[in-house]
């Protein structure tokens, strides 16, 4: 320190600029007493005799005025700042005026004195504090130069950012990174720059309080709205106080190094993924024998365990090879050639003690043209030893079948040359083998009337390269007869898909010619047939048109060919209600409510669905004959046919217009027939009810006494009255069942009390026969659907049968339960019991079990409207019986019909006339 003042003090050059006299010589005093006497000093008296002196010579400090004759006050620093920048700058003033001087500070003085307070000692110390401060300016300038050059030249962008994390600096590579201008980033919020998502996470790092020791990877945001990868590194700037003040952040893009880390990345997981999903086994060594990697598989295939993070044991591995297989010197072999020979790339197989075949090879692994290590790779090849053998065998099969077949394998060669033939051909064309193996083309063996055509289309498809199948060609045998043959080949071609032959199989179909031409002449006659039919024929395809008709049915319709063919069938018959315009494939010949459900149509079109014939469908079309509209009755039925492959219809059309007529005037006169019996049953009844009403006042003795043969007649007379009168029930009955009027009264019911009543109805009748009665029913019966009335009628008539035909002291019992979802009504007799053979015709009308000796009462109805009530609930009747030890009907009774009938079905009133006939 004592060597720079000592320096400042002899080289020390001090220019005083001052318009007073007397405080020039002061100054001048002053120097010359101090420690600065050796100074040389220099003194103008203006601001324009300061510059030529500064112009002339060099000084190391001004000492100034501020008031001077060409200069007052501020303007006077700044006159002097212009002339030397350099130079320090010490101001005299008699203004003891602090605001003046911190300007004066401001403005670029080093110190501020007052006139008439300034000694030596602070004159002195004030021109030694104001050279080296402004030494530490020049110094403090030289420096910031030299950052700002580096700061501006850096690659990477460097960003000071205020308290209030504005940008307030930053250098060009900011810019460029950016793509901003210097307006887009002076004071810009810094968090604009980057994503939000990016921002919240610097913010919850507290990184610009707090700064960072490591490098942060984010992203920011370009002008043009492209994110950049980088990687930051954050400062805090604070002021002397400690305070926080900004920060300062450096920006490495690292865009490039991304994308090449993640090429690297992808890289090394492709290869990692092929290293997995190789069916091989996979192991790499370095020149020391070292393992550096390996595969799942090869660890399987070994049955090795990774003992470690750094890897496997090369001597674990080497004895789970050696131990594994069948010649373990053989892998010491290996493993002395490849460790000699350490450039050479291996190749071989092992075979293993568990069965199993191993492929190995090894590859050297060179860089910069050195040996590194090996890559051994290893491959379960045992199924495809496995494949080959069973190849062979294949092969061979195949050359005893080829050789045992019926079937002629061949195969030629580019010209038609043979070059194999199989030894069926000795059966077929009856030559040997090496007969036509490279001496006969396959022309040489076509009939001379078949060669030109079938040499020409294998000449074209050769060309193409094509296969062909089933083509019928005709040959001569040896011996000169002809022989029929299909064949089908396909090409051979080497590798650039040059033709080098044909090989394919040929079939004898000689025979199966001969039973077409048998077929054809079948179809010939069915042709003729179907023309010739006396009933209406139509050919319909699977688009409803007809490509055929006969003689009848175009007298039918009244219409020719020309408006039959091609039609859909309604226009062929002449429908009045078919549209000529429709297109091909309609659904209907029309567009009326009346063609929606055409049946002709949908018989038709079930055949050809169901694949199956469809018969005796009646319809009557409004069709338009000779100028009027007649509608016949046409009686339709469809057979699918398939005719060379194509599925067809032979829909035949029967005009049963009479028989129709025939039936319905049939009908009208059993009707009045029914009416008849009806009428005449009704008007019976009531006379037979007065009869019986007169009987019985006789017999009561109401009309006087009657003695013994008056009351046998009498009561004669009565047992005809009521047997005409069941008689007459009966057929009411029946004439309602026949006519379908039979009502029902559909209710649910409780069968327990249905069947109670029938049994109190029926306790007398059996009293009066001594015959023992029982009832029992299951617990707690569900009520069923059913009409009780009929129900009655049914459980009725079985009691009166079974009491009827059961002897003195024997028993009838009736029983009912459920199973399922039905009634189960068992009536049980001790009784005389049904032959087997009467079984079957229990339930027919008028039916009477035959017993010789015994007379047959009843009109044979009974069981027959049981059964027909039965039916009609959705039931069912069955009878098991022994002759001498009794019977038993049982009647299964839905507990609630599914379709609940409102009257009995129509069953003809041929019925009735059976019934009336029959008495």
């Amino acid at each position: 320190m004592d060597q720079q003042v000592q320096q400042v003090q002899t080289t020390l050059r001090i220019l005083i600029i001052e318009d007073d006299l007397i405080d020039r010589k002061s100054l001048q005093r002053l120097i010359a007493r101090s420690s600065l006497a050796d100074a040389q000093v220099e003194s103008v008296g203006s601001i324009k005799d300061a510059r030529d002196v500064l112009a002339k010579g060099q000084y190391d400090i001004v000492l100034s005025d501020l008031g001077l004759p060409d200069s007052h006050g501020m303007d006077t620093i700044k006159a002097l700042r212009t002339l030397a920048p350099e130079l320090p700058l010490v101001i005299l003033s008699g203004l003891d005026d602090e605001a003046t001087a911190i300007l004066a500070v401001q403005q670029g003085v080093q110190d501020y004195l007052i006139k008439g307070q300034v000694d030596s000692q602070l004159l002195v110390r004030s021109i030694k504090y104001a050279i080296e401060r402004k030494k530490a300016e020049r110094q403090m300038r030289v420096a910031e130069h030299r950052y700002r050059t580096i700061f501006e030249n850096s690659a990477v962008a460097i960003m000071l950012v205020d308290e209030q994390e504005r940008l307030v600096s930053w250098n060009r590579f900011t810019e460029q990174l950016l793509g901003m201008t210097a307006e887009d980033l002076h004071l810009r919020q810094i968090r604009s720059l980057y994503p939000v998502e990016e921002w919240q996470r610097i913010r919850a790092l507290n990184i610009r309080r707090l700064g960072m020791q490591h490098h942060l990877e984010t992203k920011m945001i370009r002008k043009d709205g492209q994110s950049v990868d980088v990687d930051i590194s954050l400062s805090v700037l604070r002021d002397a106080e400690d305070k926080v003040i900004g920060s300062i952040g450096v920006v490495h893009d690292i865009t490039e190094q991304k994308k090449a880390k993640e090429s690297l990345e992808r890289s090394y997981s492709l290869l990692h993924a092929t290293l997995e999903s190789t069916a091989d086994g996979i192991v790499a060594v370095d020149t020391a024998g070292t393992v550096t990697c390996f595969n799942q598989k090869f660890l399987q295939m070994w049955g090795l365990s990774q003992q470690s993070q750094s890897g496997l044991d090369r001597l674990a591995v080497i004895d789970a090879v050696k131990a594994r297989a069948t010649e373990p010197e053989l892998v010491d072999k290996v493993l002395e050639t490849v460790y000699s020979q350490p450039s050479q790339a291996l190749s071989g197989i092992l075979e293993l003690r568990d069965g199993r075949v191993i492929e190995y090879h090894c590859q050297p692994q060179q860089m910069a043209g050195q040996v590194t290590g090996r890559v051994w790779s290893f491959r379960d090849v045992t199924e495809r030893r496995r494949a080959l053998e069973a190849l062979r065998q294949s092969e061979e099969r195949f050359r005893q079948v080829v050789e045992n077949a019926e079937e002629w394998v061949w195969e030629v060669d580019a010209e038609g040359l043979y070059t194999y033939v199989s030894p069926v051909v000795r059966q077929i064309l009856g030559y040997e083998p090496e007969e036509l193996v490279g001496r006969m083309h396959y022309r040489d063996l076509l009939d001379p009337d078949d060669a030109a055509s079938v040499t020409r289309r294998l000449q074209e498809v050769f060309a193409r390269q094509d296969a062909f199948k089933g083509l019928e060609s005709c040959h001569r045998r040896k011996d000169g007869t002809q022989v029929w043959l299909a064949s089908s080949g396909s090409p051979l071609v080497d590798q650039q898909r040059r033709l080098i032959g044909y090989r394919g199989v040929s079939v004898d179909i000689t025979e199966r010619k001969r039973l077409h031409e048998i077929l054809d002449r079948k179809q010939r006659n069915l042709e003729a047939i179907f023309d010739a039919a006396p009933v209406g024929m139509l050919l319909v395809d699977t688009q409803m048109r007809v490509r055929r008709a006969n003689d009848s049915i175009r007298q039918l319709c009244g219409r020719d060919y020309p408006q039959i063919i091609n039609y859909l069938p309604g226009q062929a018959l002449g429908c009045i209600y078919a549209s000529s315009t429709l297109e091909d494939g309609s659904q209907t010949c029309g567009v009326s409510e009346a063609c929606k459900d055409c049946a002709l149509i949908g018989t038709i079109r079930k055949a050809l669905d169901l694949n199956m014939p469809v018969h005796g469908i009646e319809i009557q079309p409004t069709i338009y004959v000779d100028g009027r509209d007649v509608q016949p009755s046409l009686s339709v039925s469809a057979e699918p046919v398939i005719i060379d492959g194509v599925q067809y219809a032979v829909v035949s059309v029967h005009d049963i217009t009479a028989r129709v007529k025939a039936e319905k005037e049939l009908m009208e006169a059993m009707e009045l027939k029914s009416q008849f019996i009806s009428t005449v049953s009704h008007e019976l009844r009531t006379p037979l009810a007065s009869m019986k009403e007169a009987v019985l006042i006789v017999l009561d003795g109401v009309a006087g006494p009657i003695n013994e043969d008056q009351r046998h007649f009498l009561d004669v007379a009565k047992r005809n009255i009521d047997r005409l009168s069941r008689l007459i029930n009966d057929v009411l009955d029946f004439q309602k069942l026949g006519s379908g009027r039979m009502q029902f009264n559909m209710q649910p019911n409780d069968l327990a009390k249905v069947a109670e009543e029938a049994y109190a109805t029926m306790l007398a009748y059996a009293s009066k026969r001594q015959i023992h009665m029982s009832f029992s029913a299951q617990p707690n019966l569900p009520k069923g659907t059913f009409d009780s009335d009929r129900i009655i009628q049914v459980i009725t008539n079985l009691l009166s049968n079974a009491i009827k035909f059961t002897p003195e002291g024997g028993k009838v019992t009736i029983d009912l339960g459920t199973q399922a979802d039905q009634f189960v009504i068992k009536v049980s007799d001790t009784g005389l019991g049904i032959p087997k053979e009467a079984l079957p015709r229990i339930f027919e009308r008028f039916y009477r079990v035959q017993r010789p000796g015994k007379e047959i009462k009843g009109t044979g109805l009974g069981l027959a409207i049981v059964k027909a009530i039965v039916t009609a609930h959705g039931g069912r009747i069955d009878v098991e019986s022994e002759v001498n030890k009794g019977t038993t009907f049982t009647v299964w009774l839905p507990i609630s019909p599914k379709v609940a009938p409102a009257t009995m079905p129509a069953t003809g009133d041929a019925l009735i006339e059976g019934i009336v006939n029959s008495k």
